[in-house]
């Protein structure tokens, strides 16, 4: 979306892009993208895989997963990552759905 405004002390014309979608995506913090930049870049391996690339990646993760739950004050076994938005909103719908389930019987 772009804003126009006009400045009449300075006769100029003002053109201002706003972004307004960021539900679907967001630019990236900057101190995020320098901290990922190693792994886009040259540590890409698939954390899952048996490769040693993968195992670092693997302890990076779960090194990761411990600083997040400490600063959640959570255990480390409840904090989940997902590929973004649509997976997350997936997953609590499913985990509402499973309490109610259970809670039924």
């Amino acid at each position: 979306m772009k804003n126009i405004w006009y400045n009449s002390k300075k006769k100029e014309v003002i053109i201002m892009e706003i972004y307004l979608d960021n539900a679907a995506t967001t630019k990236m913090d900057n101190r995020v993208f320098e901290e990922m930049l190693p792994y886009l870049k040259e540590k890409y391996g698939n954390p899952s895989s048996a490769y040693k690339i993968g195992r670092d990646n693997k302890e990076i993760i779960e090194n990761a997963r411990k600083e997040v739950a400490l600063n959640l004050n959570a255990n480390p076994s409840e904090i989940y990552f997902t590929s973004g938005g649509s997976e997350s909103d997936n997953m609590a719908l499913k985990g509402i759905a499973l309490g109610i389930i259970i809670n039924l019987l």
